[in-house]
C-alpha cells in the first residue's frame, strides 16, 4: 500500500498527523441530530455491536424486552448515521440500511453539508471505539457500558478528507470486508460441522453405549431407535423433584443458556436488556447439583445441572436430582440434541416461536438410563473424543479472531490516512 505524498499535524491527539489534503472540523459542523416523529408503518431498528444497523426482524428478535409504551421513540431513515449511546464504545455505530424507528438511546445523525459520507464516519467512529478512545471519553453508567451521547460526539474533532477520498475509502473497506467475511463464514461453517459431529458422538454414546455387539431392543422412540437391551427407559419424574425455595435476595444471580447451561449472570448481559427487579427475594434458590430448566426456552436446550449456588428467575423450574447414579452422566446426556427434541415435543406452543413446558409434561420426558457401571466409561469416551473436536473448534475460533483483527487494522490504516487507496 502507498502513503499520501504529504502529511501535516492535525492538532488532534488521537490522530497526530493527517494527509495534507484533509481538514479537521468538529462533528457539530458536520452532523446534526435528528428527532423525527415515528410513523405508523415504522418497525424497530436495532444498532448492533458489529456495526450493523437494520430492522430487528432482519437479524433476530430474541434477547430483547419490547417496551409496552414507546416513549421517546424516534424515526430512522435509510442512510442515517446511528450511534448507540451506551454501546458505542463496543462498536455499536453504523449506517442504517432501513427506514424504521428506534429507542431514544440512539443518536440519529445526518450530514449538515455536502461532501460528507456517513459510511466513512461510521468506520472512523468504530475505529475510535476499537482503540478505546470512546471509552476514555464516555461516562460509565453500568458495567460493560458507557454513556456517549450526541452532546459528546458533537465536540469531537474529526478528519474531513475530500469526498472522493471518503468514497474510495468506503469502497476499499467494503471490498476487503466482503472477502474477509467469506473467510470467516467458512471457518464458522467448519465450527458448525464440528459441533454437529460432537453432538452425534455424545448422542450415540448415551443412547447406544460403547459395545457395538450388545443385544439391542426397540426404544419406542422414533429418532433414537434401538437401545441396549439391558438399559432402562424411564422418565424424568423418576429422577427430578420440583422444589421452590425463596428468600435469598443477596445470592449470586444465575441464568441458563442453550450453549452453556447454568451460568452466573451479569447484571448487564450484552445486547440483552431483560428486566431485573430491585427485590430478588422472590427468586428461586439453587444449589450445586440442582437441575434448572427455563420453562419457555427448554425446547432450545436452555436447561442444565448447576455448578453454582445462587438464585434464578421464578420463570424457571428448579429440581433436585436423585436416583440417577452419576450426575455428570445425566448432565451430559440430557443436554445432547436427542433430549432437546424431547423438550420440544413435550412443550406446548403458546405463540409463534415460543413454547411452554408445564410440570406434568416435564416429568413425562423419557430418559434412557444405562447401568451405573457403564456411565463413567461412556463419559471417559465422550471426553476423549470431544477433546479432539474442541482443538479443531479452537483453531477455527482463533482464525476468526485473526480475521476480525485484520478488519480492525484495515479500518485504522485507511480512515486515519496511514495508507492511500484509489
Amino acid at each position: 500500500m502507498v502513503r499520501y505524498e504529504k502529511y501535516k499535524e492535525s492538532g488532534v491527539y488521537y490522530i497526530p498527523e493527517i494527509p495534507q489534503s484533509w481538514s479537521i472540523f468538529k462533528a457539530k459542523w458536520l452532523f446534526k441530530e435528528e428527532k423525527r416523529p415515528v410513523r405508523k408503518e415504522d418497525d424497530i431498528v436495532t444498532c448492533f455491536r458489529d456495526g450493523q444497523v437494520t430492522l430487528r426482524k432482519n437479524r433476530r428478535t430474541e434477547g430483547f424486552t419490547n417496551a409496552t409504551q414507546e416513549n421517546g421513540y424516534q424515526g430512522i431513515r435509510k442512510g442515517d448515521l446511528v450511534i448507540h449511546n451506551m454501546d458505542a464504545f463496543a462498536g455499536a455505530i453504523g449506517v442504517s440500511d432501513s427506514d424504521g424507528k428506534s429507542t431514544p438511546v440512539y443518536a440519529v445523525c445526518t450530514p449538515i453539508k455536502e461532501g460528507i459520507n456517513p459510511f466513512f464516519y461510521a468506520y472512523l467512529l468504530r475505529n475510535l471505539a476499537y482503540s478505546g478512545f470512546i471509552l476514555s471519553l464516555a461516562k460509565g453508567i453500568r458495567e460493560r457500558s458507557t454513556d456517549f451521547r450526541f452532546a459528546d460526539f458533537r465536540e469531537l474533532y474529526l478528519p474531513v478528507p475530500p469526498v472522493e477520498d471518503q468514497n474510495a475509502m468506503v469502497s476499499f473497506i467494503d471490498t476487503c470486508f466482503d472477502e474477509i467475511d467469506k473467510a470467516i463464514a467458512q471457518q464458522q461453517r467448519m465450527i458448525d460441522l464440528l459441533n454437529e459431529r460432537k453432538q452425534i458422538i455424545i448422542q450415540n454414546a448415551v443412547t447406544k453405549g460403547l459395545n457395538p455387539n450388545a443385544p439391542m431392543k426397540e426404544s419406542g422412540i422414533e429418532w433414537i431407535g434401538k437401545i441396549p437391551a439391558h438399559w432402562e427407559l424411564k422418565h424424568l419424574r423418576n429422577f427430578l423433584t420440583l422444589f421452590s425455595e425463596k428468600g435469598y435476595p443477596n445470592a449470586t444471580l444465575l441464568s441458563v443458556t442453550r450453549e452453556q447451561g447454568v451460568i452466573m449472570r451479569s447484571y448487564d448481559i450484552e445486547e440483552n436488556h431483560n428486566f431485573i427487579p430491585d427485590d430478588l427475594s422472590g427468586y428461586k434458590h439453587v444449589c450445586i447439583g440442582d437441575f434448572v430448566i427455563n420453562k419457555m426456552k427448554s425446547w432450545q436446550g436452555s436447561y442444565g445441572l448447576s455448578d453454582y449456588d445462587g438464585i434464578v428467575s421464578p420463570a424457571y423450574f428448579t429440581c433436585k436430582l436423585n436416583n440417577i447414579g452419576n450426575k455428570l452422566f445425566f448432565s451430559t446426556a440430557i443436554r445432547c440434541k436427542a433430549y432437546t427434541h424431547f423438550f420440544m415435543q413435550y412443550s406446548k406452543g403458546i405463540r409463534i416461536g415460543q413454547w411452554d413446558l408445564d410440570p406434568d409434561s416435564m416429568k413425562a420426558i423419557p430418559f434412557i438410563l444405562p447401568p451405573e457401571e457403564e456411565q463413567q466409561p461412556i463419559l471417559d469416551y465422550i471426553s476423549d473424543k470431544t477433546a479432539q473436536i474442541a482443538k479443531g473448534i479452537a483453531a477455527c475460533e482463533k482464525n476468526i479472531e485473526l480475521f476480525q483483527e485484520r478488519k480492525r487494522i484495515i479500518i485504522n490504516d485507511v480512515v486515519t490516512g496511514k495508507i492511500k487507496v484509489s
